[in-house]
C-alpha cells in the first residue's frame, strides 16, 4: 500500500530526527483530527500483518490509529496551537499536544476541550456549524483565535470557556466570525452558562477582526471576572439582556464596538468603566435599562461613545460611584418618558450618578424628546473644569399625585445636581422647549467661573408654564427656569447668554443669595432675568437684563451694587429695572441703568454712591444723552423700548456728584465708541435736543414724573 510505503518511510526519518528534542511527529487523519508525538517519545511505528492498523510503540505503552484513516504524516516544531475546524454537523480537532494533558471529545460538531498543563496554549476556531459548540476546562491562561468560524449552539453557549484564567479572544485580522444562541439553555449542574460568550475568568480582546455575537436566551458576551477590549470590531446585533456583562470591571482601549439589546448595553457589574480609546455605539430599547451600567467609577479618559436610549425611565450612563469624564466624546438621543414609580418621578436620563459628576474635558451633546427627560443628574455635586457640554431637551412636563396625596409636577432639565454646582470652566449649551423646562437647576450652591477662569455659558428656554393646582390668586403653576439655584447663587466669571420666552421664565434664580463677582451677562427673559428670594450683591462685571414681562432684576430681600455696570430694563408699570420690595437698596459703586414703568429708591442713608431718577416718557431707540455744565459726558443711552404710559429712570455713576448741574438730552445720534446693549462709551452724539436741566440736590435726587417710593417700591412681582 502507498500508505504502508509512507509510513515507513517516516519511520527510516524517526531514526534520524530523533535526536531533535522540539521534533514531532503529526498525524493527520482523514475526518480532519490530528495529532502530534515528540520523536524522542517514539521507539518505533509498525503494522499489523493486514497492513489496516498502525501501532505507535511508545515505552511501555502502545497506541492503534486505522492506518486507512491516516491521511498523511508530517515532521515539525512543537506546536503550542490547537486547531478546531467546524463543518456542519461535524468538527475536528488537531490537537499536537494529545499526549501532554490537552484532551479533546468531539460529539457531533461540540468539542469540549480538557487541558491540564502548565503552556500557555492557543485555540484557533475555523468553519461554521448551526448546531455545536467550543467548550474549555483549563488550568493555565490560553488565547482562543478566531480565524473565521460561525458557530449557532441551540442549547447553550456558543463559546463556553469553564477557566478562572485569564483568556485572551484574539479576532484574526480581515475574518469574520459569527456567534449565536438559542433561547433556551440546557441546565449544566454546577456551572454557570450566562451568555453566547461566556467566560469564567479575565477575558480580553485582540485583533483587527470582525466578531458578531447576537445572545437569544441571555448576555452576549459574559465574564464572571473583568473584560478588556483593546481592538477588533464587535457587533451585538441583540442581546435578550446584557450586551457585554463583567462581574468585575470593563476597560476599553480601542476596538469597535456596536451594541443592541433588550437590557444593559455594557454592564460592569461591581467594578469600575473605564475607556480610554475606541468608539462604542449603543442601541437600547429595553424599558428601565441602561446603556453602560456600573457599580464602581465610570471614567472616560478618551474615544467616543454614541447612545439611543429609547426606554422609558432608562439611563444612558448610570455611575452608583464618581462619574468623570476627562476627555473624548459621548452623544446621547433618548426618547424614553420619565415614568411615576412608588409615588416619585422615575426620569429617563442620558447621564446618571450616584456620588459627583466631573467633567474635566471632551464634549458631550445630549437630545431628549422624551417626557421629563433629564440631561444630566446627579446626587451629590456637579463640576465642570472645561470641555463643553451642549444639552437639548424637548419633552413636556407633567403633573403627578405624591405620596402624601399632594399635587407635584416634574419637567425636563438640561443639568440637575442634588448637591452643589461649579462650572469652572468650558463651554454650555443647554436649550429646553418643553413646558416649564429647566436648563441648571442645583439644590446646593451654584457657581460659575473664577478669578482666572472664564465660562461661556448659553441657556435658552422657550416651554410655557403649567397649572399643578389652585386658581386664582392661589394657582401653583411650573414655571420655566434657565438657570436656578435652591442654594447661594454665585457668578465669579464668565460670558453668559440667557434666553427665555414663556411667562414665568426666568434668567438667574436663586432661593437664598445671588452674587455677581465678575462676568459679562446677556440676559433676555420673559420673566425676571435676575431674581433671589434673600438678598442680590453685585460687584462687578457686564450685565445687561432685559425682561419682556416682568422686572429687569428683582430681589424679595435687599439689592446691594457695590461695582460693575448693570443695564437693566423691566416693563412697564409696575415693572421695574431695579424692585428690591421695599428693602434695603444700596448703591455704593459701578454704572447703572434702569428703566421701567416703576423703580424701587436707592436707600439714601446706607449709599455711598449718587442717584439720579427721571420720570419721564420713553420710545424705543431713542438716545438719552446726560452731560454736567463742563460739557463731560456721564450717559449715553439707546432707550430699549417704548413705554405706553410712563417711563422711569435710575442712573447712578460714580461722576455723579451733589450740587452739580446736569442736563438730559433726548434724541439725536452717535456715530463711533463701543457699545454693550444701548450703553455707548466714546464715540460722537449729536443732534439731540434739551429735555430737562437738573441739579443733584441729595443722594438720591428725582427729577420729571416718578413712581416708587423711599427705600424702594414700585410693586413688581417675587
Amino acid at each position: 500500500m502507498r500508505l504502508k510505503h509512507v509510513l515507513l518511510a517516516a519511520a527510516a526519518i524517526l531514526g534520524i530526527s530523533s535526536g531533535s528534542a522540539q521534533q514531532k511527529l503529526y498525524i493527520h487523519q482523514q475526518n480532519h483530527a490530528g495529532y502530534g508525538l515528540f520523536t524522542t517519545g517514539l521507539d518505533s511505528i509498525h503494522f499489523s500483518d493486514d497492513g489496516e492498523i498502525t501501532y505507535l510503540s511508545l515505552p511501555g505503552e502502545t497506541h492503534s490509529l486505522a492506518s486507512s484513516g491516516i491521511d498523511s504524516l508530517t515532521f515539525g516544531d512543537d506546536s503550542r496551537i490547537i486547531r478546531v475546524h467546524f463543518d456542519g454537523n461535524s468538527a475536528s480537532v488537531f490537537n499536537p499536544k494529545w499526549k501532554e494533558g490537552v484532551t479533546a471529545e468531539i460529539d457531533g460538531a461540540d468539542v469540549i476541550i480538557t487541558a491540564s498543563t502548565n503552556e500557555e496554549l492557543e485555540y484557533h476556531l475555523s468553519g461554521s456549524t448551526d448546531d455545536g459548540l467550543f467548550k474549555i476546562y483549563s488550568d493555565k491562561k490560553f488565547t482562543i483565535a478566531l480565524n473565521g468560524v460561525a458557530i449557532h449552539n441551540e442549547d447553550g453557549p456558543a463559546i463556553n470557556i469553564q477557566s478562572s484564567k485569564k483568556i485572551t479572544l484574539f479576532l484574526n485580522d480581515g475574518t469574520e466570525n459569527t456567534l449565536s444562541d438559542g433561547a433556551t439553555y440546557s441546565k449544566i449542574e454546577g456551572e454557570d452558562q450566562k451568555g453566547t460568550l461566556f467566560s469564567e475568568g479575565q477575558l480580553i480582546f485582540e485583533g483587527n477582526g470582525l466578531l458578531t455575537v447576537t445572545g437569544a436566551s441571555k448576555h452576549a458576551i459574559c465574564s464572571d471576572d473583568y473584560i478588556r477590549i483593546n481592538s477588533g470590531t464587535i457587533r451585538i446585533q441583540d442581546a435578550a439582556s446584557d450586551g457585554i456583562h463583567a462581574n468585575d470591571y470593563v476597560q476599553i482601549d480601542g476596538g469597535n464596538i456596536s451594541i443592541k439589546s433588550q437590557s444593559d448595553g455594557i454592564d460592569a457589574g461591581e467594578g469600575y468603566f473605564v475607556m480610554n480609546g475606541g468608539l462604542v455605539s449603543i442601541e437600547s430599547v429595553g424599558q428601565d435599562v441602561k446603556g453602560i451600567k456600573c457599580d464602581g467609577t465610570f471614567t472616560l479618559n478618551d474615544g467616543t461613545i454614541s447612545m439611543d436610549i429609547q426606554g422609558n425611565q432608562s439611563k444612558g450612563i448610570r455611575s452608583k460611584d464618581v462619574l468623570s469624564i476627562h476627555g473624548g466624546t459621548i452623544r446621547a438621543y433618548l426618547s424614553g418618558n420619565a415614568v411615576i414609580e412608588d409615588s416619585d418621578p422615575s426620569y429617563c436620563t442620558a447621564l446618571k450618578c450616584d456620588t459627583d459628576l466631573l467633567i474635566y474635558g471632551g464634549l458631550i451633546e445630549i437630545e431628549h424628546s422624551g417626557l421629563a427627560g433629564k440631561g444630566i443628574s446627579g446626587d451629590a455635586d456637579f463640576r465642570m473644569y472645561d470641555g463643553e457640554v451642549k444639552i437639548t431637551t424637548t419633552g413636556n412636563g407633567s403633573t403627578y399625585t405624591t405620596a402624601s396625596n399632594a399635587k407635584d409636577s416634574y419637567s425636563a432639565t438640561c443639568i440637575k445636581a442634588d448637591g452643589n454646582m461649579l462650572v469652572q470652566n468650558g463651554k454650555l449649551t443647554l436649550n429646553s422647549t418643553g413646558t416649564a423646562g429647566k436648563g441648571i437647576s442645583a439644590d446646593g450652591t451654584l457657581t460659575f467661573g473664577s478669578e482666572d477662569e472664564s465660562p461661556e455659558v448659553n441657556v435658552t428656554t422657550s416651554g410655557k408654564k403649567f397649572l399643578v393646582s389652585g386658581s386664582g390668586n392661589n394657582a401653583d403653576y411650573a414655571n420655566p427656569k434657565a438657570i436656578k439655584s435652591d442654594g447661594n447663587l454665585i457668578v465669579n466669571n464668565g460670558n453668559f447668554v440667557i434666553r427665555t420666552t414663556q411667562d414665568g421664565g426666568e434668567g438667574l434664580e436663586s432661593k437664598n443669595v445671588l452674587t455677581i463677582n465678575g462676568g459679562v451677562l446677556d440676559l433676555n427673559t420673559y420673566d425676571d432675568c435676575i431674581n433671589a428670594s434673600n438678598a442680590i450683591i453685585i460687584n462687578g462685571g457686564m450685565i445687561s437684563c432685559y425682561s419682556s414681562g416682568n422686572d429687569g432684576i428683582d430681589s424679595n430681600g435687599t439689592l446691594t451694587i457695590n461695582g460693575g455696570l448693570v443695564i437693566s430694563s423691566g416693563t412697564n408699570t409696575p415693572e421695574e429695572g431695579f424692585d428690591c420690595d421695599n428693602n434695603t437698596f444700596k448703591i455704593t459703586g459701578g454704572i447703572l441703568i434702569g428703566t421701567g414703568g416703576a423703580t424701587s429708591n436707592p436707600t439714601a442713608n446706607v449709599c455711598t454712591q449718587n442717584t439720579v431718577i427721571y420720570g419721564t416718557t420713553g420710545t424705543a431707540n431713542q438716545l438719552l444723552h446726560i452731560v454736567d455744565n463742563s460739557g463731560n459726558v456721564l450717559m449715553t443711552y439707546k432707550t430699549p423700548r417704548t413705554y405706553s404710559n410712563q417711563m422711569t429712570l435710575l442712573f447712578s455713576c460714580p461722576e455723579l456728584q451733589k450740587n452739580t448741574s446736569y442736563t438730559i438730552y433726548k434724541g439725536g445720534t452717535i456715530v463711533g465708541g463701543e457699545e454693550f446693549h444701548g450703553y455707548y462709551t466714546g464715540g460722537e452724539y449729536t443732534g439731540g435736543s434739551s429735555a430737562i436741566t437738573f441739579t443733584q440736590s441729595s443722594t438720591v435726587t428725582q427729577i420729571g414724573t416718578t413712581g416708587g417710593g423711599p427705600g424702594g417700591g414700585g410693586g413688581g412681582r417675587p
